[in-house]
């Protein structure tokens, strides 16, 4: 997938947008989603204060631009360690967009 932009919000929801792809669910009920959030901690500078359960939001720009966003937040550019672990939260968000029922239209 290309040009996508995925939140993952402090308070319990993550969301992708692309061209093909827009679902918002909780993010508790995303099994991939910790497995990326502590791959991402995991390459924040090491004088870097922030802990793990400190975000507001992570905003991910395609794979290249991720960004911790809190009080002490980082970036990570350009990690390839990171794309399999994206590419995982994508399947399972299109898993959930593909079972979620369809919304009848407003009249």
């Amino acid at each position: 997938m290309e040009n996508f932009i995925i939140h993952i919000f402090g308070y319990g929801e993550t969301q992708i947008n692309s061209e093909s792809l827009s679902v918002k669910v909780a993010t508790d009920t995303l099994t991939t989603v910790n497995p990326l959030i502590q791959g991402i901690y995991a390459k924040k500078p090491a004088d870097n204060p922030t802990v793990i359960t400190d975000f507001h939001a992570i905003n991910l720009f395609d794979y290249n631009d991720v960004r911790w966003m809190s009080e002490n937040g980082f970036d990570v550019k350009n990690d390839a360690n990171l794309i399999p672990l994206i590419n995982d939260l994508i399947a399972e968000l299109e898993t959930v967009s593909n079972n979620q029922p369809a919304v009848a239209p407003q009249v």
